[in-house]
This record gives C-alpha cells, structure tokens and sequence, in this order.
C-alpha cells in the first residue's frame, strides 16, 4: 500500500488534505482518545483555512497526508494499545485518495484482542522497612490484582512507592525500572517494583535567614513555628513543601523558600540540615480599590480604601481598616433622578457601605489554624422602601485539616435595624406585612467544612469542590439573655446550606470544558423563635450566579423576592467553548484570550421548605462572553427565560411566547469578574 503512494509523487501526495479520520472496532477508547495519539489530524473547516490565508494567527492550517507520519501513527496507536494491556492488538488501514479534488480519507480498522489483567504484584527491597512505613505504603495502592495492566497507572504506582519512601526519610531511594512479566498461557501480568532504601536520614538544625537588603523584620520565632518538622524528625519532602506552603499563607513574606545544605551530607552523617530563606514584604500599606465584582450575584461597582499592617505588635499579626462603598446592579439605576432629586434614598439605588476593622492571629493553637476577630458597621440598601444599619462583632476560626479541607468555624453578634427610607411609605409597608421594625439583636455560630479539588482556582477544567454549611441562632441568647443585658428580638433557627461544583474536560486540552453546579439550603425556625431568620442570612435568587433569566435578588416564589425566603434549590450547566485558543492575536487583542459559554439554570427561592414544589423551579439558559485576565475571566452573560413558573400557566414557557418582542426583547444582562462558579 505504502509502495503504491509513493509511486503516485511526491507532488501528487503533498496535496492531497486529510478529510477524514475514521476508527472502527475501538471498543475500549473512544475516537477523541485515539486522535490524540496520531499526529496526522483532520483539515479544519474552509472558515478557518480561510481566516488562515488572511493571517496565520486567525485560522487554522490545512492538514494534508504525509505517508511517513502515518506509518509512525500506525505504530503509535499500536504502542498505546499494548501499554493498556492489549498486547495482541492488530490494526489494518485503508487510504481512500481522490487526487481530483486532492482529498484522502484514512480509516484504521482496530481489533483489541484480549486485554492483560494483572496477576500478581511483588515487592523487592521492603523486607527492612519499619513496620509504620511498610503499613503507610500498602494502605492506599494505585495497583491491585485483578486490575487491567496500564503502563500509565503502574509507573504512577511506583511514583507513589518512592513518594513514600522519600517522605519518610530515605532520601537516597534508588527505584529500578518496573517489571511486566507476561504469562503466555493466561495473558496477564505479574508486576514487581524493586526499591534500594538506602539510609534513612532525620532533619538536622535548622537555620532561619533574612534577605539582607529588606529593613522589615519577622521574629525567628514566628518562622520555625510554622514549619512542619523539627530538628530529629524523619526527612519528608511533603513536609518541606508543606511548611512553605504554611509560610507563604501568612501574607508576610514576599518570598520563602526552605532548602536542604545538601554540601553538608555524608555517609557518616544522618542529618539533614536546613536552611530557611525569607524576605518579608512592607508590613505597612494603604490599599484603594476601584473596581467591580459579582458579589451577591449582581454587578457592583466598587470603591474602597484599606489600611494594612502585617505585622501588627509582631507576631505576623495581620490587622486591616477598610472602608467600602459599593452600588449594585448600576444599569437599573436612574442616575438623573439620583443626582437632581432624589441622590442614594432614590429606589433604583441598591448598595451598602461598609467600615470595618479587623485582626488575624495566624497561629492558634497550631500552625494549620488562625482566629480572626473583627468589627464591622454596615449600611445596606436592598429594598426601595427602607435600609438596614448592622452592627456585627464577628469571630472566626481558620483550620486547614487536611491538604485539600478547610474548616471553618464563625461566631457573630449582630444588630440589624430597619429604618424606613421615608417614613409616611415605609410605615404602611411595615404595617401591611405585619414587620416587627424593632431592631434584631441575634447570635449566630456557623461551621463550614470546604473540599476543594479544582486543578485551578480561576479557570478550573477538572476536579471539584464541596462545601456544606451548618448555622445556629438563638441558643446563647435564650440561655444567657440577661447577661446581654437586652430586650431586643432576635431569631432562633437551624439553617443547612450544601454547594457542589465539578469540573471535566472531554477533549483533555480544555478545547471544550464542562462545568455544573448544585446548591441547595433550607432555615428552619425553633423554639418559639420571637424574630424572624434576619435578613442577612435569608437566600436570595437571580443574578450572575444564580439563575441568570432573572437580575439579582428578583427570583423567589414570593410576591416580594427582595425580601428573601428560608428554602432554596439552583443548579447550573455551563459549556465553556474556547473556540479561539490557536487564534494568536491581531494587534493589542489576544483572540486566544476569548471564550464562549453556553448556560442552563435552574432553580427558585421559596418562603419555607414545606412549600417546595417541582412546578415552581424556574429555568434560563443563554449565552455568555469571556474574555481571560490574570485575575480571572471578564464576563458578560445574556440571559433568557425558558420557564417562568409566576406566569399564568399559558405563558410560562418559552415556546409560549412571543420570540422577538418578548424572550429576545426580555433578556437579562450579567457583567463580572470570574466566572459564575
């Protein structure tokens, strides 16, 4: 076959673009898995091989046949096949040329064969570890009998093998080359991994050293406390890293680095001495900020200025003044009205502004853990008839408890008023909801465990991320009333909040990434509680990162959304197309920086958990724009409802609906910065 291309010309065969590339008989892998391991790839679309004439940044090149690379991606997919275990593999091809319209598609024609499981697993150089090394390394194996023989996963296994080893203080581990032994007679596969020990070494004094051109000065105190060994533990390189991570959260050093004296190791020598690098950054700082964000699911604008000193009366101490002005959702404002009549009591100004002060002690109790006290007092306006002055004495608990888990755990004494914005209107409204307008003054404890495994913090592709809150008000109040010294209300309520959010990415070279979300919450009142669940902790639907059909705050099953509800269900489906990532750039716009979403949201807010019905969850999808920073994506999103359950029945779907003068001519617009989950 390869004899007859050739004989047609080099000329002949240089033109010809690969059309296609078809597999049959891939029952194991998919067509997407295969085509990352040929190096011949499918021509792109004519749009693209036309932007390409233009410019070579825009478009894509045209792929044409080259025999030699396909005679080598015949022995690729051959190679990736046995690595799996199918060591009988047999791929046949067929080349289908047409050389008037210079196309040619190729087809491999796959049969697997049997696949090779792994028979047995042996272990040569383990028979002198100490019991608690050998029992950490055989607890979590990537390997198991009986398993289907991958290259892959058998080099991981040994990866994890010396890991192990180096982590627990054998820092000369020498690791031969595993070994496949294939049994003829049953087709599997016995595995032996051989590791040389070598000795076991302890880390020796430890010395802590400062950037001398930088005048700032941590105590060396501070330094070793949040190191993860001592003088006389075993080596661990995990716990090196580690301890690096450990200084580099404190926010005072601009650089830290810990380092073996490795000049200083021998033979006749067991301990590792350590030298710890460091250059603190300024301690003292004034921050403005001018920017915006999609805090509380809207568009915000925000104006601020912080104070910082990260090493507050020593100790690393971080202590922060701030204050923030923040105007939410401005394209509904009405800024003619608010600057000639009406200024920040008119109705289409929603915001809060925000003093705070606050202290972070970075270790308590352990280097893993912080507590933060803080005092904040904060004017927020949610609603066109009244506002709310909150008065909240916070503190909270900061511990990571593993590698991947944070927990946190907050106490907070609040007082939130409401204050009518004119007295006349704000009067009857009261009065009309029956609304208590005494002050509320509540206790609320909450603790929140974290799981995070996104493989990115800004443009996550895989991993995921679980977080459940559990929150109380009302028990210290009724049990120490009297020593708060008190008559106001307050609330009594348990309140459970779950989020989840999964990451994947078919393609493997985030060409398409799918991304979906689910959270859900419920509030409960107990006890005869005298108040209702406060504003401030009730939840809320619509905006950026809700339901995107709907502006922020506008989405409940209630007459009055923007007064919230004590029950909640969202989720949400994106597909983040990154349409132009080989597009280069044409001038100062980066067209690889550009990305295209598609959205589907679902959920509601309802007055209490009782009332949940299925009928009631309402739908958007729609279509955003992104465009990548370092600080994480622009976004801008336009959303449209699908499912409108507050409509009468004959108009709640979109198909009920008038296209153009109603679902397009009713669109919501998002603005933010990061993407919506």
């Amino acid at each position: 076959m390869l004899s007859t291309v050739f004989a047609c010309g080099q000329d002949r065969w240089r033109d010809l673009e690969v059309a296609t590339i078809r597999f049959e008989g891939n029952e194991t892998f998919r067509d997407d898995a295969l085509l990352n391991v040929t190096r011949l790839k499918e021509s792109p679309a004519g749009f693209w091989k036309f932007l390409y004439t233009i410019s070579e940044k825009l478009g894509e090149r045209p792929e044409y046949f080259d025999p030699v690379l396909f005679e080598q991606d015949c022995a690729r997919l051959t190679t990736f096949y046995q690595d799996q275990g199918f060591f009988a593999v047999h791929i046949d091809t067929l080349l289908r040329h047409d050389f008037g319209k210079k196309l040619t598609a190729i087809s491999y024609l796959i049969h697997e064969g049997h696949r090779s499981l792994i028979d047995s697993i042996q272990y040569v150089g383990f028979d002198t570890l100490p019991p608690d090394v050998l029992e950490e390394i055989q607890s979590r194996p990537l390997l198991k009998v009986g398993d289907p023989y991958v290259v892959d996963r058998v080099v991981s296994e040994q990866a994890r093998l010396v890991s192990a080893f180096f982590n627990n203080g054998f820092a000369d581990v020498r690791a031969e080359r595993p070994i496949a032994d294939r049994y003829l007679s049953t087709n599997n596969v016995k595995v032996i991994f051989a590791l040389s020990p070598g000795k076991r070494y302890l880390f020796g004094p430890i010395n802590v050293k400062r950037d001398s051109s930088v005048s700032q000065y941590v105590d060396d105190g501070v330094v070793l406390r949040h190191l993860d060994f001592q003088q006389g533990d075993f080596y661990s390189q995990a716990k090196r890293a580690d301890s690096e991570r450990n200084l580099n959260r404190l926010g005072v050093f601009e650089t830290s680095r810990i380092e073996p004296v490795i000049g200083l190791k021998s033979d006749s020598i067991k301990d590792i001495p350590m030298q710890v690098f460091v250059r603190p950054r300024p301690f003292q700082e004034m921050v403005p900020e001018i920017g915006v964000n999609d805090e509380n699911n809207a568009f915000n604008i925000l104006l601020g200025l912080g104070y910082n000193n990260r090493n507050f009366v020593g100790g690393a101490r971080n202590f922060q003044a701030k204050l923030q002005v923040q105007l939410q959702s401005i394209q509904d404002m009405e800024f003619g009205r608010v600057f000639r009549e009406t200024g920040l009591r008119d109705s289409s100004v929603i915001g809060n502004a925000e003093l705070s002060l606050q202290v972070n002690q970075p270790y308590f109790f352990n280097n893993k853990t912080s507590i933060t006290p803080s005092i904040s007092f904060i004017v927020e306006k949610r609603h066109k008839y009244y506002f709310n002055p909150i008065l909240r004495g916070r503190v909270g608990v900061t511990s990571q408890t593993a590698r991947f888990t944070t927990a946190f755990f907050d106490w907070s004494l609040e007082r939130i008023g409401y204050e009518p914005i004119n007295s006349r209107i704000g009067a009857i409204y009261f009065d009309s909801l029956s609304i208590d307008r005494r002050p509320q003054l509540n206790s609320i404890l909450s603790f929140t465990l974290q799981r995070d495994r996104r493989n990115d913090l800004f443009y996550p592709s895989g991993g995921f991320m679980h977080m459940v809150t559990v929150e109380e008000a009302g028990f210290i109040p009724s049990v120490f009333g009297g020593f708060f010294g008190s008559d106001l209300p307050y609330s009594k309520y348990i309140k459970v909040a779950g989020r989840g959010q999964w990451y994947w990415d078919p393609s493997q070279n985030q060409e398409a990434i799918w991304a979906f979300r689910l959270y859900g919450g419920v509030a409960e009142l107990y006890g005869n509680s005298p108040a209702p669940v406060p504003i401030t902790r009730r939840f809320f639907g619509g905006g950026s990162g809700s339901v995107r059909g709907w502006k922020a705050r506008e989405l409940a099953v209630s007459k009055l959304p923007l007064e919230g509800g004590n029950a909640v269900l969202e989720g949400s489906l994106e597909n983040r197309w990154n349409l132009l990532r080989n597009a280069g750039r044409l001038g100062f716009v980066e067209f690889n920086r550009f990305s295209l979403v598609f959205f589907f949201d679902f959920g509601n807010v309802w007055t209490r958990a009782k009332e949940f019905r299925v009928s009631e969850i309402a739908m958007a999808s729609g279509l955003g724009l992104r465009y990548a920073t370092v600080a994480g994506p622009i976004r801008i999103d336009l959303g449209f409802r699908v499912y409108d359950p507050s409509e009468e029945p004959a108009r709640q779907w979109i198909t009920q609906k008038k296209f153009y003068a109603e679902t397009l001519g009713n669109f919501v617009l998002h603005f933010g910065i990061g993407h919506s989950f």
